[in-house]
């Protein structure tokens, strides 16, 4: 699907929350914007085919970080064809040269509930970058000039792409297209790289703000989102929401990290994996009350400070 001209988006199916929304720049130099869940890409080869072109066009694949339906492709694509760039910024350039060792050592800690998702990380080699950027860098494709945005938060790192000539922004997870905030991963399966609600909200005040218009916002999940200054003010405002439910939790006394969950959702949850979820997102919440000295921790128990 064309978006606007000559960017393309190859949406894939994805065994996490949403699809994968994969973008397509079709300028004098050709890239990918993150790559799809599938080891071989089957859905990205028809994609490109639709509009007469092939994975042997490529000149980059940008990488925003390397979360499973981010990447998985992506060693097939530089196995077969090696003059594609691969680029991306310094630390998830090294998880991805070193992203087997680091699988093992995730799996090692012995925290990880496996189920088929997690199986998915099994098939996916360590390979090299080509090139590491930083914030402020640009990639030059043509018409089209990209900037890098660093909009950590949702994991350890992660980079935006910002075509700042034409007001489109390429979010990836940081911003996606739906209701709420963006899922801050506390994710056991990657070794050391969870995120950070306070780099989140950071990162959201460094986009909201920028001087010139954008006009789009591209996320890899959800839909495109077309009033970009409302999403961000909207994610903005919620926050403080956010926090001060869970701290009204705190008033008749401390509660244990179970009885946060359930008071928060006002249910238990009788299905595990929808009870982990909720926990990876809570546990990301408390934290970052922690860090602002709003509530501790004593052994089990959490309480506002």
């Amino acid at each position: 699907m064309e978006i606007v001209e000559k960017i393309y988006q190859i949406q894939s199916a994805s065994p996490f929350r949403f699809p994968m929304n994969t973008y397509f720049i079709d300028d004098e130099k050709k890239c990918l914007i993150d790559t799809s869940v599938e080891k071989y890409p089957q859905t990205l080869i028809q994609g490109l085919k639709t509009i007469g072109r092939e994975l042997t066009d490529l000149n980059y694949i940008l990488i925003s970080h390397p979360h499973t339906e981010h990447i998985r492709s992506l060693t097939y694509i530089k196995e077969h064809f090696p003059k594609c760039q691969i680029v991306t910024s310094p630390r998830n350039a090294d998880y991805l040269a070193n992203y087997e060792t680091y699988n093992q050592l995730a799996f090692q800690k012995g925290t990880v509930q496996i189920d088929d998702r997690y199986k998915l990380r099994e098939s996916i080699k360590s390979v090299k970058v080509d090139q590491i950027v930083k914030e402020g860098d640009t990639i030059n494709l043509g018409r089209y000039s990209l900037e890098i945005l660093e909009t950590s938060g949702h994991c350890a790192e992660e980079i935006s792409f910002f075509g700042r000539e034409q007001g489109i922004l390429f979010s990836s997870d940081f911003i996606i297209g739906a209701e709420g905030e963006t899922w801050i991963a506390i994710n056991p399966a990657m070794f050391e790289y969870d995120g950070n609600r306070k780099k989140y909200l950071e990162s959201l005040q460094k986009i909201a703000q920028i001087k010139e218009e954008i006009k789009l916002i591209l996320p890899a999940h959800g839909d495109i989102i077309y009033n970009p200054r409302e999403k961000i003010k909207e994610l903005l405002s919620i926050a403080p929401q956010i926090d001060e439910k869970i701290l009204k939790i705190f008033e008749d006394g401390p509660k244990t990290f179970p009885e946060v969950i359930e008071l928060y959702h006002g249910k238990k949850f009788e299905d595990p994996q929808k009870y982990y979820n909720a926990s990876r997102r809570m546990y990301s919440l408390l934290d970052y009350l922690i860090e602002e000295k709003r509530i501790m921790k004593k052994g089990e128990l959490y309480l506002k400070i």
